[in-house]
This record gives C-alpha cells, structure tokens and sequence, in this order.
C-alpha cells in the first residue's frame, strides 16, 4: 500500500524544526494541554468465536485524540517537550462496484497544543478533504485537497485513514492472524521521506464496548524511515526506527471500527548541516466513534 505522508507527521514537523533550530530560550508557560479521554473499553477476558466483518457504505464521526513526548538526548545533555492535539474527522463510505468501497474523509477541527521548546506547530486552513477507494487488500488516495501536501493536518489525515480504513479479512476468527506492511513515501515539513512499516494482526475475541459487543484485534508494528531533503537553510538527514501496539475494536453488525489506540515508540536521528541530534518519542493515539 502507498500513501503520502508518514503516520506521525503532526509531530515529527516539530521535531525537525528543533533539530535544525537547536535548542532555544524556555517560552513564557503556556495553559496545559486538554486531552480528550476515550471511553475504555470493559476490561473483560474476550470471548471466542467466529465473526464477519465488511464495511459498511454510511458516515461516521470520530474524535481523535493524540499525545507525543519528546526527548532530545545529545551530548550529554536531556530536553523533554511535549505535544497534544485534539482533530474531528468525518467520514464518508460508498459502495462501488469495481473498487470495492469508495471514501471521502472531512478534517473539519485540528487544534494542536505544545509544551517545551519546539515551538508551535504550522496551522493550515480547515475544513480538508481527502478521496479514494479501499479494496480487499489495499488503501488508495486518489485525491488531495489544494491544502500544503505536507502540512500537519494533511499527514495526520492520510495516516489515520491507513488506520480506520485497514484491510480486514472477510471472516475473523479467535487467535486467526495476519500480516501486512505500509510503504509510505512522502515528506515531513519538506522533507522527502519513505517509511516502511510492516504489520501484524491477532483476533482476541469478542469484548463488550458502550454496552456493545465488538471484535478486538491486537496490531503490533516494526518501522523503519528515512529522508533527506533542505530545511531552513539547513541540509537535513532523517532517520527513524521503532515499534508500535495498536487494538481495534470492531463493530460486526454496523461495519464500523468504534474505537481504535495505538502506543508507539520511535528513535528519531536528524543530522542538519553536519550536526547530528537525537530524539527519543513516545506517542498515543485514541480514536473514538461519535454520533
């Protein structure tokens, strides 16, 4: 599968800013971040079984909330910063006969707050629109609006399509698994990158979620990324490897994913003009289904 822009762009545009910029004066203290907090789901030994899963043409709202620490770990010396944003995102299904299943997903809010030293993240004008089609195997983006193609809302909204939009098996089973990877070639803040992210699947079984009963499948990711481009004046060298746990919860009788986290951690090397900095990222993601 191809997309534009890699999973984590909202907050990698702001790594790369402080690994070119360097380190700066302390900001005046900003308000804390507001996250929004997902309803868990019941904690519940999931039950076996055998299911069916097709998506389902319609239109559902989610609300996604998103966290990332950053640490800039070089010579000798540790700066913690943090990022949090909050995005609604509506999508459209179609069903079309020889594609498969068609999609127009809406950004309509990106509110990103941040902490520490890297400054605020670019805004970009709402809403944005993205167009394409899922097959039984692959996502594709056959349009983009005529927003900057790598701004921070257009890389969030590609990668949280190649999440909410995952080629699933027609029929699940407990303990059935899977594999699949993600190609992804693209830019970060002007930087042209390729990421390679290979993906594995495990159904846990049937779990109860808002009082419904969903399918949950663990996800576990190996990522491996790497670009190169200028910068603010800067020649810049990205290079990025790191692991992720994600788990689906998965609507049988509506078609729908209703909830969606993901952990991930990324070791983050970026040399700017001969000086090399290195980052240690933690990041979370929650997507919840709304009326």
């Amino acid at each position: 599968m191809k997309a534009l822009c890699q999973n984590t762009g909202w907050y990698l545009f702001a790594v790369l800013t402080l690994g070119c910029g360097g380190v700066r004066p302390t900001p005046s203290a900003r308000p804390s971040p507001t996250v929004l907090l997902p309803q868990q789901p019941i904690a519940t030994p999931p039950i076996s079984g055998s299911w069916s899963f097709k998506y389902s043409p319609g239109t559902i709202s989610y609300q996604i909330s998103r966290s990332a620490s950053i640490e800039l770990v070089s010579d000798s010396s540790s700066h913690r910063e943090t990022a949090t944003n909050n995005t609604h995102e509506l999508l459209t299904l179609e069903a079309a006969a020889d594609t498969g299943i068609g999609f127009t997903a809406v950004i309509d809010t990106f509110s990103t707050t941040t902490q520490g030293l890297i400054g605020e993240i670019q805004t970009v004008p709402l809403p944005f629109q993205l167009t394409g089609y899922l097959t039984s195997d692959s996502l594709v983006i056959t349009r983009q609006g005529t927003n900057e193609r790598c701004s921070p809302a257009t890389s969030a909204l590609i990668a949280d399509l190649y999440n909410i939009l995952t080629p699933f098996p027609t029929q699940l089973s407990s303990a059935t698994n899977w594999r699949d990877s993600v190609e992804i070639a693209g830019c970060q803040a002007t930087i042209p990158t390729i990421s390679h992210t290979t993906r594995s699947y495990t159904v846990a079984g049937e779990v109860s979620y808002n009082g419904q009963p969903v399918v949950e499948i663990h996800r576990t990711d190996t990522t491996l990324a790497r670009g190169e481009g200028g910068l603010q004046q800067h020649r810049v060298v990205l290079e990025a490897n790191g692991t992720g746990n994600a788990i689906y919860y998965l609507d049988t009788s509506t078609g729908r994913i209703t909830h969606f986290v993901l952990d991930q951690e990324l070791a983050i090397s970026i040399t700017a003009s001969g000086k090399e900095s290195r980052f240690k990222q933690n990041a979370k993601e929650a997507f919840t289904a709304v009326p």
